[in-house]
């Protein structure tokens, strides 16, 4: 049983342990965009040593790196609006109860896992694009790759 959710100091420091969190993700990724903005401007830096180079050698490696960008973007950006809206909404989310949250046997559940999986599944359905990428798996992200490295390669084919 979860006795210290009654006490609402615990409670609210459990709020402000996530919200420092969630917040904290939010710069991370916020750090990789600039990242990914470096790694346009190297990519626009490069074209011209990549231009020489016979067709195919030059479609295959323009769209190797574009759709390496266009997918980190994505990516990147989603998460990013994730955790974002997590912030956000951990301050007015209302706990789980610990009956709703299924646990492996020998765990507890703690003040701070309510508040999250609540926070979760609220931004899951308020936002539901943007939810999506808060379980996104790696077979997810290597698909939008290799759609991007087909779209790319067929507008470098059809731009020649």
């Amino acid at each position: 049983m979860v006795e210290f959710l009654s006490d609402s100091k615990d409670f609210d420091n459990a709020r402000a342990a996530l919200l420092k969190y969630y917040s904290s993700e939010c710069m991370v990724h916020g750090t990789y965009i600039i990242t990914i903005a470096i790694g346009l401007f190297g990519f626009v830096q490069v074209l011209p040593f990549i231009m020489p180079l016979e067709i195919l050698k030059r479609v295959v490696l323009l769209g190797l790196i574009s759709s390496i960008l266009a997918t980190l973007t994505i990516h990147i950006l989603g998460r990013t609006f994730l955790w974002g809206y997590l912030a956000s909404e951990i301050l007015r989310v209302v706990p789980k109860k610990e009956s709703e949250i299924k646990t492996a046997e020998g765990t507890t559940v703690t003040s701070l896992q309510l508040l999250h999986q609540a926070c979760t599944e609220y931004v899951r359905r308020r936002h539901r694009i943007i939810g999506e990428f808060s379980s996104a798996r790696i077979w997810e992200i290597e698909l939008w790759f290799i759609f991007f490295i087909g779209f790319s390669l067929i507008w470098l084919a059809l731009n020649l």
